[in-house]
């Protein structure tokens, strides 16, 4: 195995990076995690398994078939219904790392810490990758990439699509509702492989300088194969081209975001029998305009409440949870707050 890294400093270990890590005392520094986002979609998907190694095939009905009615010795014609088959992708989202392994040798007792920190940036950094790409991974714009919800709701006048206004003038941000199931919308990975982020320790191996010089290097792999099925289009539901500029603005105000109308018309738009099991994805500044419009009397019909959660083992863990509707409200920063103005279907 070769490696063939950058030696400027930005892509593998200098000891400056490991003397800014440690303390004078030789300890690990408390890393503060400014770059930690709040992209709980993570938690709520349900996997399963894809029918292939690279995607997942869904048969949905597309057309009823005719019937008629009949009169006395007369017959009636031959009928059928009609169906199409839709095939998701599974993506690979990857990464590595690589330490010149005589800095190992130098800082030996500290070196598994410091490993351990940095599994923990990339599986941050992954998990923020793969949120932002099940709000807008599109194949079309990166054919390697998941396919996510906003190429499959893509204008402002389709059937799962509730517009709140926002022009091409405006920064504009949506609100996203997502029934989880087998039969609606779910997390797949490849056929006969396993679910979630993987980490593999590559061990100790020659790599390359820019030169071509040969030095002892350790390295780790970080790998998520993984995709986006939506089964049933309907399991979704979008509030597109709000105005994030206007969230301020209070009940009577000019150009006011009515919250409470347009997350009743999005939340009836979901069959009835799944409407129960939706969730809500914002971001921080919509949460805090839904916050807002709930202390304006008849507005947002919001409410928290508590919901238990199994930790590892036997452990429960209770949090407040916001409620919009009986449905539960999650924040997600890899929800944009600079999409541009959906428009109507062509």
């Amino acid at each position: 195995m070769t490696y063939n890294p950058t030696m400027d400093g930005t892509v593998v270990r200098t000891l400056a990076d490991w003397g800014a890590f440690y303390k004078a005392d030789g300890k690990p520094s408390n890393i503060i995690e400014l770059m930690d986002q709040e992209n709980t979609i993570l938690d709520d998907i349900l996997w399963r398994a894809a029918s292939d190694y690279d995607g997942h095939r869904t048969t949905v009905r597309t057309g009823l078939p005719q019937v008629f009615w009949r009169r006395l010795y007369k017959g009636i014609p031959l009928s059928k219904s009609s169906v199409a088959v839709i095939k998701d992708p599974v993506a690979m989202l990857e990464a590595r790392a690589l330490i010149d392994a005589k800095l190992l040798d130098i800082y030996q007792n500290q070196a598994r810490a410091y490993r351990m920190s940095e599994a923990r940036a990339f599986s941050e950094s992954m998990r923020q990758q793969l949120a932002l790409a099940i709000f807008y991974g599109s194949v079309k714009e990166a054919p390697d990439m998941v396919h996510g919800i906003d190429p499959r709701y893509a204008y402002r006048n389709a059937p799962q699509v509730v517009d709140a206004g926002g022009t091409s003038a405006d920064a504009c941000t949506s609100m996203f509702g997502v029934v989880w199931g087998e039969n609606e919308v779910s997390g797949i990975f490849p056929k006969e492989s396993i679910a979630g982020l993987r980490h593999k320790d590559l061990g100790e191996h020659d790599a390359y300088d820019d030169a071509g010089n040969a030095f002892r290097a350790v390295s780790d792999l970080y790998e998520w194969n993984v995709g986006l099925s939506v089964s049933d289009w309907r399991g979704i539901v979008r509030i597109c081209n709000i105005p994030v500029d206007k969230l301020m603005l209070k009940k009577g105000d000019a150009g006011f975001i009515d919250l409470h109308r347009l997350t009743i018309i999005a939340k009836n738009k979901i069959p009835a029998e799944k409407r129960n099991r939706m969730k809500w994805y914002v971001n921080q500044e919509v949460m805090t305009a839904l916050e807002l419009q709930a202390t304006d009397a008849g507005n947002v019909s919001l409410i928290y409440r508590r919901e238990d959660s199994r930790m590892a083992g036997p452990l429960f863990k209770s949090y407040s949870v916001a409620d919009l509707h009986g449905c539960v409200v999650r924040q997600c920063d890899a929800i944009l707050t600079t999409e541009e103005a959906l428009s109507a279907l062509p």
